[in-house]
């Protein structure tokens, strides 16, 4: 059985995207990232990960609205959003809501939040 679970990570800050991505590889899950929203949901249309980790302030559709796209494809994917804006994310009407960690990240609170979902596979809603 494969336990690795899959997260698309958005962010249009490269270095800290490769490096969080080295990280979150480095516990066992499989990452791919995209640098704005317009490439996030062109990835989000052909294959929905396990978990969508997502900064706010990105080029070409914000973080909410990528969120609301995979939200339409899967109403139970897993969303965390890592920003430094975290009062738009808060206020998005994402049900279930969002989880909001602030930048600086600290890195034990993202793999508190994802680690305990990975145990579990979330039922994917078919495309």
């Amino acid at each position: 059985m494969d336990l690795h679970r899959s997260i698309l990570l958005v962010d249009d800050e490269a270095r800290t995207c490769r490096c969080l991505a080295q990280l979150l590889r480095n516990d066992g899950f499989d990452v791919e990232f995209a640098g704005d929203g317009a490439a996030a949901i062109a990835r989000l249309a052909h294959q929905l990960p396990d978990f969508l980790v997502t900064d706010y302030a990105i080029p070409h559709a914000n973080g909410i609205v990528v969120s609301m796209f995979a939200r339409s494809r899967n109403p139970n994917l897993p969303i965390v959003f890592l920003t430094a804006f975290p009062e738009p994310c808060r206020a998005a009407l994402l049900n279930p809501p969002a989880i909001v960690l602030t930048k600086p990240l600290v890195y034990d609170d993202l793999l508190r939040i994802l680690g305990p979902a990975a145990q579990t596979p979330h039922t994917r809603r078919a495309a």
